[in-house]
């Protein structure tokens, strides 16, 4: 289902997801809040209040342990690999979608909840909000990882407002492979498994197609 969201329905929702989250975790999903306004005037900016809200939505279990982590998977019905069990950092982009249906109802959007649950992996065929809700959550401004910081130096050093759509998209698709590169190369790096759909987000945008 689809649904309308207004700024004063934002203002609630940000005191709402302050209970769910840590203080650090909390700034930096405010950030995330303004990052993807930010690239939603560039490339969506019908849908800006729909990318506040998965902004603001897509961490709401991250702070949960594995064993409660699996307790709402076990809970909603949702199905998970033995590679996520060894993962459980991704875990959380899928719990997190589901309670935002049970807890969050007003703002159980279909573009929202799909924005959530694709945050961290990517996946092949992904939407443009899925896409801006990724990256937003990758470049916001508290993030000082120097892949966080690279990544977000080479979107916004190519982005000036003046480009055409297009133009503006190539960017996009350069940016997310560049993003899935970095990923890949820091989970090889710690020995870690790699997401499968991490692998076929970064195949798919390197197709010119997009």
């Amino acid at each position: 289902m689809n649904r309308e969201i207004t700024a004063a329905m934002l203002d609630i929702l940000r005191e709402q997801v302050r209970e769910y989250l840590t203080e650090k975790r909390y700034d930096h999903t405010l950030s995330v809040e303004k990052e993807a306004g930010r690239l939603a005037a560039l490339f969506l900016p019908a849908e800006e209040n729909l990318l506040r809200t998965a902004a603001l939505l897509h961490d709401i279990t991250k702070r949960l342990n594995l064993e409660k982590q699996l307790q709402l998977c076990q809970n909603f019905d949702i199905i998970i690999s033995n590679d996520e069990v060894k993962a459980p950092k991704l875990l959380h982009a899928k719990t997190a979608a589901a309670l935002v249906s049970r807890d969050f109802p007003l703002f159980a959007d279909s573009r929202v909840l799909s924005g959530i649950r694709w945050h961290t992996t990517g996946r092949a065929g992904m939407s443009l909000f899925e896409s801006i809700v990724y990256l937003a959550d990758y470049i916001e401004s508290t993030r000082t990882f120097d892949d966080c910081v690279i990544l977000r130096r080479f979107f916004w050093e190519k982005m000036p407002q003046t480009l055409d759509f297009d133009s503006r998209m190539e960017i996009l698709r350069q940016t997310m492979v560049l993003s899935f590169d970095m990923t890949i190369r820091q989970l090889l790096a710690e020995g870690a498994l790699v997401d499968r759909d991490t692998i076929e987000a970064r195949n798919w945008f390197l197709s010119p197609a997009l």
